[in-house]
């Protein structure tokens, strides 16, 4: 069933419509609430959140755009404003060089490439992270990121070009080490 037609459902009080949405997009949520806050606990708390309000402000989407680019946006700027509340930190790097990593990654295994990504994922600002996730993972749009995050578009394009450079050069440092540890320990 179409999204358009089970929010019909949903808004006129079938809640099994409205479970459907959330069983549908739960997990979407919870990975921009878990790449903001990067707490699994409160991401979880905040994809509660999110839902709630969805279930309030299902009236509010009009369904000119899409249902998934609306349900991001409260998402994003949940898990913003849960950070923000929690004064959280980012870890603020330099904009180092350019290294090409790619070569190096081909050598390891999916598991250890999938954790080496996360780890220089968790080194960006939140809202960065959440960009470059939006757009590499969720295969967003400029135009969509925009809408969601409320930023300009030459922002975000600033944004993911300043991320994957600093991404490239925190992989290449971490692979680096890698190897070193390897022929060290060997």
């Amino acid at each position: 069933m179409e999204d358009l037609a089970i929010i019909a459902l949903a808004r006129s009080g079938d809640m099994n419509a409205f479970c459907t949405l959330v069983a549908r997009y739960k997990h979407m949520v919870f990975t921009v609430a878990n790449r903001v806050i990067r707490d699994q606990l409160d991401a979880e708390e905040v994809t509660q959140d999110v839902f709630i309000k969805i279930h309030d402000k299902l009236n509010d989407f009009h369904g000119t755009g899409k249902f998934s680019t609306w349900l991001y946006s409260i998402a994003y700027r949940t898990a913003i404003s849960a950070v923000r509340r929690k004064r959280t930190v980012a870890i603020s790097l330099d904009d180092p060089q350019v290294a090409d990593v790619a070569a190096e990654m081909n050598g390891l295994d999916h598991m250890d490439r999938n954790l080496i990504l996360e780890n220089a994922m968790a080194t960006l600002p939140p809202e960065d992270a959440a960009i470059v996730t939006m757009y590499h993972l969720e295969e967003m749009s400029v135009q969509e990121i925009v809408t969601v995050t409320g930023i300009g578009a030459s922002n975000v394009k600033v944004k993911l070009h300043r991320s994957r450079k600093r991404l490239s050069a925190i992989l290449h440092q971490q692979l680096k080490s890698e190897v070193w540890t390897l022929t060290t320990d060997g």
